[in-house]
């Protein structure tokens, strides 16, 4: 795979085409839109709304915890996701692409 010269850009820029990597994918959206309405879930509540296999949930999941639009944390032995607090203009920026 070829560099992605990211340093030519402007962070603007950058952060721009990493939402759009988060939201060129259905499953990606969909998983924002369950954590949006839902707040906190982890791969087993997802997969009861998203029919696809855990591994590619979590995939998916970890693409958008990259973008930092969400974060991870543990309750007991068990991971989940919610939105990032610190980013919710960037929030407001992709909510236009959820069906809600």
């Amino acid at each position: 795979m070829g560099a992605k010269k990211k340093h030519i850009f402007s962070d603007q820029t950058n952060r721009n085409a990493d939402l759009g990597l988060v939201l060129s994918a259905p499953a990606r959206i969909e998983i924002l839109e369950y954590l949006d309405r839902y707040g906190i879930m982890n791969v087993p509540m997802l997969e009861q709304f998203i029919l696809l296999h855990e591994k590619t949930i979590n995939h998916h999941v970890t693409l958008i915890e990259r973008s930092g639009l969400i974060k991870g944390f543990y309750i007991g032995n068990k991971y989940f996701w919610a939105k990032n607090e610190d980013l919710l203009e960037d929030w407001e920026k992709i909510r236009w692409s959820f069906s809600t």
